[in-house]
């Protein structure tokens, strides 16, 4: 197992439903993690035993249409 990864990609590449109890426990142990983020491992771990097909990273987002800098006289 790579420690490299984030708890949510090691989530997804796991390749047993006890190696994923495992890695939620683990996730239990980081006091500071948000709400949001431990969310996101929840779901996560649902949609790995749902059997869903995910691959965990960015999505693309739109590049937002910046106006043009007007010169200073």
């Amino acid at each position: 197992m790579n420690n490299n990864q984030g708890l949510k990609q090691r989530i997804l590449s796991a390749t047993s439903a006890d190696e994923v109890e495992k890695l939620l426990n683990e996730g239990k142990k980081y006091e500071f993690a948000s709400k949001k983020t431990r969310n996101s491992w929840a779901s996560a771990a649902r949609r790995k035993a749902a059997g869903e097909k995910y691959v965990a990273g960015t999505a693309e987002k739109p590049k937002s249409k910046k106006k043009a800098r007007r010169a200073r006289v």
